[in-house]
């Protein structure tokens, strides 16, 4: 999945989530450090495939949705939205072997 920023930026989505009326969703935008929440009303949706391995996950009160399973399995989702280095590195680790991200995407 793929959306554009106002600001004409192509950011790739790893997660689609919603809370009360509200259909969010996580992009990676580059050289950020890790995850930014995304209002889907207030950019372009540019590619609405998801692509990879995706999970369900059922979050009370922080948005129920489906994710990139290595956000789930690998507990990487909190540390991500966080800008923790070593689970950003990990995270782009893993999309670059599944050849969802560029070698020069850091």
């Amino acid at each position: 999945m793929r959306i554009q920023e106002p600001s004409g930026e192509l950011i790739d989505v790893f997660a689609i989530y919603w809370i009360n009326d509200k259909s969010l969703c996580l992009g990676l935008p580059k050289g950020y450090g890790g995850l930014s929440v995304y209002d889907l009303s207030e950019v372009n949706l540019i590619e609405s495939k998801l692509i990879g391995e995706l999970v369900y996950f059922q979050n009370d009160g922080a948005g129920s949705g489906v994710y990139h399973w290595a956000l789930i399995e690998e507990l990487l989702l909190d540390d991500l939205l966080e800008l923790d280095e070593t689970a950003y590195k990990r995270f782009l680790e893993i999309l670059k072997s599944e050849g969802q991200l560029d070698d020069n995407f850091y």
